[in-house]
């Protein structure tokens, strides 16, 4: 692939992440909806404002949270303490049920997609109201490396070609015999479940040259064990390694740790 294929793609991805954007007035400030999908394949929504202090504030307005606990969940100690640790990688706040980021006007596009990142992560914790399942995927990821002496960094940023700030689950450093490999982890490998990754992978290898790219696809979490094909190719097209988790993770022990 030429670079100014790849660069095609990602000028092409975000003018169409910016079509599918929808502004609505909403009594003193607007919902924003976006175009990525919560779990139950609804649309996530943002909330812009100004802010007291004369910034922007962008929130969920509960909605992440909301949802999670509608749906039977319910919020522990323990599980509290988990959704700090996930909106704080983020650079996000979480008060009275509410995920929210407040800036200038220069700074608040980059806050409001680690808002719209960091509501995905959250929602993902549904996972965890099976009363068998007592951590997030991205951590279960990270225990199976730890396991097979995969030295990785947790929760690294980098800024892509768009200017945004971009969060992995892990990173491993470059070696002598490898480059650079950035790491997420889908618990709903659907098409629409992958959509974030694609755009945050397209959007730093372009900055990031010798660094490779992979995907946990969690196929425990499909029918019948199985990741879509159009998952699959999806990632294959946007040049990310898809790894399937209960299928074949065991195969990319020797070329992590390299």
């Amino acid at each position: 692939m030429k670079e100014s294929d790849a660069t095609a793609i990602v000028d092409g991805y975000a003018n169409q992440l910016r079509r599918d954007m929808e502004i609505v007035r909403q009594g003193d400030g607007f919902c924003v909806v976006t175009p990525m999908l919560n779990r139950n394949n609804d649309f996530m929504n943002v909330y812009m404002s100004d802010s007291p202090s004369h910034g922007i504030v962008v929130s969920d307005l509960g909605e992440t949270i909301g949802d999670l606990e509608m749906s039977g969940f319910k919020m522990t100690s323990q599980r509290m303490a988990k959704l700090n640790a996930i909106v704080a990688g983020y650079g996000v706040s979480a008060k009275d049920g509410e995920l929210y980021v407040s800036g200038s006007k220069e700074d608040i596009a980059s806050r409001m997609n680690m808002l719209i990142q960091a509501m995905a992560s959250v929602d993902d914790m549904y996972l965890l109201s099976s009363s068998s399942v007592r951590q997030l995927f991205a951590e279960d990821v990270g225990s199976w490396m730890l396991e097979h002496d995969i030295s990785a960094v947790e929760g690294p940023s980098f800024t892509g070609r768009s200017g945004l700030p971009q969060k992995f689950d892990y990173a491993i450093g470059r070696s002598k015999r490898s480059p650079e490999r950035l790491i997420k982890a889908v618990n709903n490998p659907t098409a629409s479940g992958i959509r974030n990754v694609l755009f945050s992978w397209e959007d730093v290898k372009q900055s990031r040259r010798d660094s490779r790219g992979y995907v946990f696809l969690n196929a425990k979490n499909t029918k019948d064990g199985v990741v879509p094909d159009e998952s699959l190719q999806a990632c294959i097209n946007y040049q990310i390694v898809p790894i399937m988790w209960g299928v074949n993770e065991e195969r990319f022990v020797e070329e992590l740790a390299a």
